[in-house]
């Protein structure tokens, strides 16, 4: 919880209902004595809100000396502490989409069969389109296509990411470099 201000001088205002406060007996009402630094502060609050534009960061002086080395170091470690807990990128897609988890899911034994049956080759670009080329492989993962493609392309790459990411996937694609080449392994 950040701590920003003064440390409480015991100035109460009295509620209008005249009921006795318990504030400083049961819950503390004060900062803490260790405060935030006021410009980390804004940096993690400008972390989780959508609009960082505005009002110009705070820039903090730092004086020489061993104290000077200090407060860099705790700076440092603010920042370090700020990159680690900062929430993941989040997009908002204007249709419905599936959770990359689902589509990461294992296919049904029928499926998984006739893709082995049949050869799997993609068309030749020269021979198709790019946006037919973009329905076909966003089709055989089930990604919904809309008229823009570029969220459903973007629905791919994420599902190749988090492919390539897995401890599964990821170790299996490596292992058959050699062999040929995989719908979604790199080109």
């Amino acid at each position: 919880i950040p701590a920003v201000g003064d440390i409480d001088a015991f100035l109460k205002v009295e509620r209008p209902d005249d009921t006795k406060d318990q504030l400083g007996l049961t819950v503390v009402d004060e900062p803490l004595a260790g405060q935030s630094d006021p410009s980390v502060l804004d940096l993690q609050l400008r972390a989780i809100s959508k609009h960082s534009a505005g009002k110009a960061a705070r820039v903090k002086k730092v004086m020489g000396g061993e104290a000077g080395n200090k407060e860099v170091e705790k700076w440092i470690l603010d920042i370090s502490d700020l990159h680690r807990t900062k929430p993941p990128p989040s997009v908002n897609y204007r249709h419905p989409m599936p959770d990359v988890d689902k589509l990461m899911q294992e296919w049904p034994a029928e499926f998984e069969k006739v893709l082995s049956s049949m050869p799997l080759t993609m068309p030749d670009a020269s021979q198709v389109d790019l946006e037919t080329y973009i329905d076909i492989i966003c089709n055989i993962v089930d990604i919904p296509v809309y008229k823009g493609r570029i969220q459903s392309l973007h629905l791919l790459f994420s599902l190749y990411l988090a492919f390539n990411n897995s401890q599964h996937f990821g170790t299996y694609g490596r292992e058959k470099k050699n062999q040929s080449r995989g719908f979604l392994d790199p080109l």
